[in-house]
């Protein structure tokens, strides 16, 4: 058994990162995704496969209602929320795609996971409850125990004349994770987010300043990191 910390990611360069100690109360646990299948009678919960392929996935849910709108021709977006709002949890990266591309953007619900020892984060679009209408996810993979850096909604719009919507406690996306242990099981755990942690993550992102380094850096380990950090249990 895998332990696996993960805590709400409390920094944004907008606010103070003491304005986002509530996010704590409204954030949800990442949830087993197995347990979609609780009521369920059908038999093909006793296939061996299907288990095995489930029993590490989590689910993370939206923890707000969000609608939003974008102007693409003008350069504009709006979201039924704030302007403090919009500058906290909403990336719309205008400057990350061209015109013949989909338009780009994240919804900062973020976590952040770590573990003591070698495992891999995958990232997933939500497949068996139903992808948030109107967006293609983005999918990535990393090791947490080398690279200290959140995971969020980032996503595609499929057709930017249409809003993107979603709900609070809808599944936005899927977490799975795997070590080098075959068949290992894990655990989560949730820490107490730290200025270590910021200090840490700071170092793991260094790709505003050279294209592809920040993969060679993974790969490499953070060598500030302390042999534990899945140490502050709440």
């Amino acid at each position: 058994m895998t332990t696996i910390g993960w805590t709400p990611y409390k920094f944004t360069p907008v606010e103070q990162k003491h304005e986002l100690e509530f996010i704590h109360n409204v954030y949800f646990e990442p949830e087993k995704i197995a347990d979609i299948y609780k009521d369920t009678k059908s038999r093909f919960k006793l296939c061996p496969a299907n288990s095995q392929f489930l029993k590490n996935f989590w689910v993370i849910k939206s923890p707000f209602d969000v609608r939003l709108d974008v102007n693409r021709k003008e350069g504009t977006c709006q979201v039924n929320q704030s302007q403090r709002f919009f500058n906290t949890f909403i990336n719309m990266r205008w400057n990350e795609f061209e015109e013949t591309d989909l338009a780009l953007c994240s919804f900062n619900f973020q976590y952040m996971f770590i573990a003591d020892e070698p495992v891999w984060i995958e990232v997933y679009p939500a497949f068996l409850h139903g992808e948030v209408k109107n967006t293609r996810f983005i999918n990535g993979t990393f090791d947490i125990y080398n690279w200290q850096r959140p995971v969020d909604f980032s996503f595609e719009i499929l057709d930017d004349t249409k809003p993107v919507e979603v709900k609070r406690g809808q599944p936005l996306f899927y977490i799975r994770f795997i070590s080098k242990k075959l068949n290992d099981d894990f655990k989560l755990q949730e820490i107490e987010w730290t200025d270590e942690l910021l200090k840490l993550n700071k170092r793991c992102q260094p790709q505003t300043w050279v294209e592809g380094l920040s993969w060679r850096l993974m790969k490499a380990g953070n060598r500030h990191r302390p042999k534990r950090l899945i140490k502050w249990i709440l």
